[in-house]
């Protein structure tokens, strides 16, 4: 085994240890805090400009990837101030020069920050005469990852207070929201998975049940997923190895897995960037799109993190939760061998 592939095959590992540990605890890593705060001069009117600070302290251990994107790499930093409110963007956001190296998890090189990272956004108060508060909300999406394993992305809201003249003073507390509360029991071993109806990549709508007789393996799995994309060459193989002995494997693209709100650009962005992996890498299994693959991450399997890999037998039921390569392996072969 190359040096390379044994590397690849450590990082997934490191992955579902943590994500065992997170399971186990019910809770997940938070590794970023982030305050806002508003610099004002209170009251403001319409064409009024001011900053507002956004501030990222990291965890030590912990990165928060840059505002450019890259190409097969991470989800980038993106801030926003949603519509309908008496504020709009008042030009280019201002940071630190990230730091700049190789990325074991995307192997790609990427831009990142560590420690405390303050943001200036520079702002416009705008007449809007259905706006009813005096709070400005900031969307933040972002992705945060070690040197081995990657969170998934996630939507955060934070608002602060500014006067503006003419809207009385929402006394409302900041509120901050992220991701979904809860999701739903998994489905034990041995259980029968329900049909679902999903939609290929090339927008052709299909169901779970055209593939009983067969083993299938359902992939859950993100381009922001490090551990996903680097176990693609072992997939390839077992499918290649398995195919014409009763084994497919699909792909259930998991791009907004944990977050209660998706706007359509990501959406686009996300649904752009897997089409890419998939092309690139030369996957040729079926992949459900993002839309009809997480509805049944959560509430059939209560997939939290990634990647799940889970096996169904011929007639549907629940094989097994497959954590690694090799177990993957020893059950395809002692399951295929005794059905000769």
């Amino acid at each position: 085994m190359s040096a390379r592939r044994i590397f690849q095959l450590a990082l997934v590992l490191c992955f579902f240890a943590i994500t065992i540990i997170a399971q186990e605890t019910g809770t997940e890593p938070d590794p970023i805090k982030w305050t806002i705060k508003s610099h004002a001069s209170e009251p403001v009117k319409a064409g009024d400009r001011f900053l507002v600070e956004l501030t990222a302290q990291i965890e030590n251990g912990w990165h928060l990837y840059s505002t450019e994107r890259v190409e097969g790499g991470p989800t980038p930093t993106r801030i926003a101030i949603p519509s309908g409110q008496s504020f709009e963007m008042a030009g280019e956001i201002d940071s630190p020069a990230p730091h700049s190296s190789y990325d074991p998890n995307f192997q790609v090189a990427t831009d990142y920050y560590d420690g405390e990272v303050p943001f200036s956004i520079p702002v416009r108060a705008v007449a809007n005469p259905s706006a009813s508060s005096n709070r400005l909300r900031l969307q933040v999406r972002y992705q945060t990852c070690t040197q081995t394993i990657c969170l998934a992305p996630k939507l955060l809201e934070l608002d602060t207070q500014v006067q503006v003249v003419g809207v009385e003073t929402d006394r409302k507390q900041s509120e901050t929201k992220a991701g979904i509360e809860g999701v739903s029991a998994a489905l034990a071993i041995g259980a029968m998975v329900p049909d679902f109806e999903f939609t290929d990549f090339t927008g052709k709508t299909r169901h779970f049940s055209e593939y009983r007789g067969r083993y299938v393996l359902l992939d859950f799995w993100a381009t922001w997923c490090g551990p996903c994309l680097a176990d693609i060459p072992h997939l390839k193989e077992t499918q290649s190895k398995y195919r014409d002995r009763g084994f497919e494997i699909l792909g259930m693209d998991s791009e907004t897995l944990g977050q209660e709100q998706v706007e359509p650009g990501f959406a686009r962005e996300t649904q752009a960037r897997a089409r890419e992996i998939v092309r690139s890498r030369g996957v040729t299994w079926t992949q459900a799109t993002t839309d009809t693959s997480v509805p049944v991450a959560v509430k059939s399997f209560g997939v939290n993190n990634l990647p799940v890999r889970i096996l169904i037998d011929p007639e549907g039921r629940v094989v097994a939760r497959v954590k690694t390569s090799s177990e993957l392996d020893e059950l395809l072969a002692r399951l295929l061998n005794a059905k000769r």
